[in-house]
Formats: C-alpha cells, structure tokens, sequence
C-alpha cells in the first residue's frame, strides 16, 4: 500500500505531534496505528482506494482542527472513526443526488459487470455490501468487518441498539439472497 506510505509522510511532515495541546500528538498516535484499517472502512463505503483516502485524510484534518471541542480526548480513534463514518455517508449523499438529476460521473457506479467478471469471492461479498441500503452497509462494516459491538455501532451511528439489530438482520438476508443469485 504505497499510498499508505506516502500519506505517512504527508502527515509527518505537517509535524502534527508539534501541537500537543491540539490533539497532534494523540492524532499521530491514532495516525500510526489505525490509518490503514480507516482507509479499509472508508474503502468499502466509497468503492475505491483513492477516494477512501481522501476521506481519511479529511477526518485527521477536521479532527485536528476541531480537536478544542472534542470532549472525551482519551478516545481519538473513535472520533476520527466517527469522522470517516459521517464522510463517506455525505459523499454517498451527493452520489444519490447526483443520480437523481441525471448526472454521470464517471467511476462512481459498480458495474455488475465487473462483479461477473471478477471470481474472486471477496470481491463478491464487497460488491453485495455495496449494494445495501446505506444504513445496512454501515452496520454491517462496523459490525462484521471491524468486529464492533452492537452497542458501539449504534452509539457511532446515532441509533438504538434495536435498529443495529435490525439493519444487521435485513443486510444478512439480502446479503445472502444476492450471493446465492450470483453463484
């Protein structure tokens, strides 16, 4: 992951631990250790890489600049996941509205026919998340994919527990029905 790597060094070279009473020594940390896993959750949002890491990008950015009003400042990671989690949701927002008035951008639909053309089972299983209806998407990223309680996913998403609940329930069904269309 060379983008990885050269972000590593964008954000070192912004000397953000130079601001330890703005967050920057504790984003750094957050930087070091959960950048790549960020970038994952972004990617299944968002679809591709390069888009994923820009919103991640723009999560620290907008933490470190808002790092004042953050309340609980022991818990980086969850803000900056929280940041990247309400990034894509305005980013899939726009691509609804986009649709909407009948605007084509380019690289932002899936085509089914790359699912075809892929065998590759992962693939398989990011395409069908893709499909969900946003809500079920983000629950069952949270969830499933980074191993997040029920109880966390709703605290992240502003929900209650019963939604998680319910959203995770709908997504396997749908998730198994279009896995089991595909096969």
């Amino acid at each position: 992951m060379e983008g990885v790597e050269s972000n590593r060094a964008l954000w070192a070279a912004a000397e953000p631990q130079a601001l330890p009473g703005l967050g920057g020594e504790a984003l750094s940390t957050v930087f070091e250790t959960e950048y790549g896993r960020l970038v994952r959750l972004a990617t299944l949002f968002v679809d591709t890489q390069d888009e994923a890491e820009e919103v991640v990008q723009e999560a620290f950015a907008r933490t470190l600049a808002r790092w004042s009003r953050v309340r609980n400042k022991d818990d980086a990671t969850t803000y900056v996941r929280r940041a990247v989690v309400n990034l894509c949701h305005g980013r899939l927002r726009r691509r609804r509205l986009v649709r909407r008035l009948r605007v084509e951008v380019p690289g932002v639909a899936f085509s089914a026919e790359r699912v075809v053309q892929d065998a590759d089972t992962a693939e398989r299983v990011r395409a069908a998340v893709r499909r969900l209806p946003i809500r079920q998407r983000e629950c069952i990223t949270l969830h499933y994919l980074l191993g997040r309680p029920v109880a966390e996913v709703a605290e992240l998403l502003g929900v209650s527990d019963g939604t998680v609940k319910t959203c995770l329930s709908r997504a396997r069904s749908r998730l198994a029905s279009q896995l089991e269309e595909q096969s």
